[in-house]
């Protein structure tokens, strides 16, 4: 389906609408502003029906898991309150100097080409391309289920006039000649995805037009030698790598043990393993059909690494629908999804060096450990280049007001316009 000036066109009126989204996008532009406290107002009905249950249809649509707690979280951010906090966090107001006159003013139009391993994500980002007052084109995840367009519909409900400023297309990215008409009509493109989706964007993209890049990043936990003393956290942790399926980037993808020897590595499996047991009995897993895919691949590359005898490092610790595996191997990669997490043995002085070869791509770290440990290991994250470090029950929670990889949200989404006194 496509959404386009507020109607629900099939696919096959891809062609024939793309040949007018420019003209429209930049008529729009010309002509027309958002009043943002009637979106702030629209947002904050929205969040009110949310919480009243009136979308409980839509959510229904979703497979994800815990989607109760991440709906909350959804309708907090939409509150008129939080999102003024998001707005003033993000575009401070400038400091008036008596030289100086300069004012905020939107990009213009923006390309949101979205990710799938969210599905309130692309309505979602839209939403912050209209809080800046932008037009917006989006272009679907191939994963989207038509949640996006009913969400988008229902605000331009109670808000209509934002129909002029909201186009979105299910567009396969094959299609290359139609994604490149999309990113013509656009100021900027905003890139939701890996490296390899940010690799293609930027190929694609002529060099007038802007890229922001919400590209692929990497979590991890970090652990003291004392952890026993933490059941709590170690629930939390437990939890929070079942409940997110480890398919977020800040979802922990390795456990680091502060210790030189492998032999605490396993003890610390040995002994976290009922925790994320417990945690798999409490959220048995929904998304079967992808559960399945990841284990045939990972059969598949079990066969590979088998036959050329990498496994000699490794130690693995299995549950029901979970698992632990231990690695001499400390570099901090992806260690599988749907509740299998790798862990290492990595001492505090070798932390920096192995962070370090993944600068760009570190987003959260959560720290289980004694005051000092904790303290010695955050300074070291944050001049490796971390830029979340959180509870690890909340690794993948948002606050309102918070950056987004290390800079302002929406800081991105606007011009800063000066102005001769």
């Amino acid at each position: 389906m496509i959404l386009y000036k507020g109607r629900i066109y099939e696919t096959s009126k891809n062609a024939s609408l793309l040949q007018t989204l420019k003209a429209d996008a930049d008529e729009t532009l010309l002509n027309k502003s958002i009043d943002r406290e009637k979106l702030i107002s629209a947002a904050d009905l929205i969040a009110g029906k949310i919480k009243s249950g009136e979308y409980n249809y839509l959510l229904e649509q979703t497979d994800i898991d815990g989607i109760e707690e991440y709906v909350d979280r959804a309708a907090e951010m939409l509150k008129r309150e939080n999102l003024l906090l998001n707005l003033k966090a993000s575009l401070p107001a400038l400091v008036e100097l008596p030289e100086i006159d300069a004012y905020i003013a939107p990009v213009g139009v923006l390309f949101h080409i979205a990710a799938g391993n969210v599905d309130v994500l692309p309505a979602y980002s839209v939403l912050c391309g209209l809080l800046c007052g932008n037009v917006n084109i989006l272009k679907l995840p191939s994963q989207d289920n038509g949640i996006t367009i009913k969400i988008l519909s229902e605000l331009i409900k109670i808000m209509p006039e934002l129909s002029d400023f909201i186009y979105v297309f299910d567009t396969p990215s094959s299609d290359v000649g139609s994604m490149l008409k999309m990113a013509e009509a656009a100021d900027k493109v905003v890139v939701w995805g890996g490296d390899e989706a940010v690799s293609a964007v930027r190929k694609m993209l002529p060099a007038n037009i802007g890229i922001v890049e919400w590209g692929h990043r990497i979590s991890f936990a970090y652990i003291g030698a004392d952890y026993e003393k933490y059941p709590d956290k170690l629930q939390g942790l437990a939890e929070h790598i079942i409940k997110t399926s480890q398919l977020f980037c800040s979802s922990c993808q390795r456990i680091y043990i502060n210790s030189d020897k492998e032999e605490d590595a396993e003890k610390f499996c040995r002994y976290f393993l009922p925790y994320l047991q417990a945690a798999r009995n409490k959220r048995p897993l929904k998304d079967i059909g992808a559960a399945a895919e990841q284990t045939l691949i990972k059969y598949a590359e079990d066969i590979e690494r088998s036959i050329n005898n990498e496994y000699k490092n490794e130690k693995k610790y299995s549950g029901e629908g979970c698992a632990l595996t231990v690695k001499a191997d400390k570099e901090l990669q992806i260690s599988g999804f749907f509740g299998v997490c790798d862990v290492s043995a990595l001492p505090l002085d070798q932390l920096f060096g192995v962070l370090r070869r993944k600068k760009g791509y570190l987003q959260t770290a959560c720290i289980i450990a004694d005051e000092q440990t904790a303290e010695a290991a955050e300074d070291i994250m944050v001049r490796a280049g971390v830029n979340r470090i959180t509870s690890p029950a909340k690794m993948s929670d948002t606050f309102i007001g918070e950056a987004h990889d290390g800079a302002p949200e929406l800081y991105n989404y606007v011009r800063i316009i000066n102005k001769e006194v």
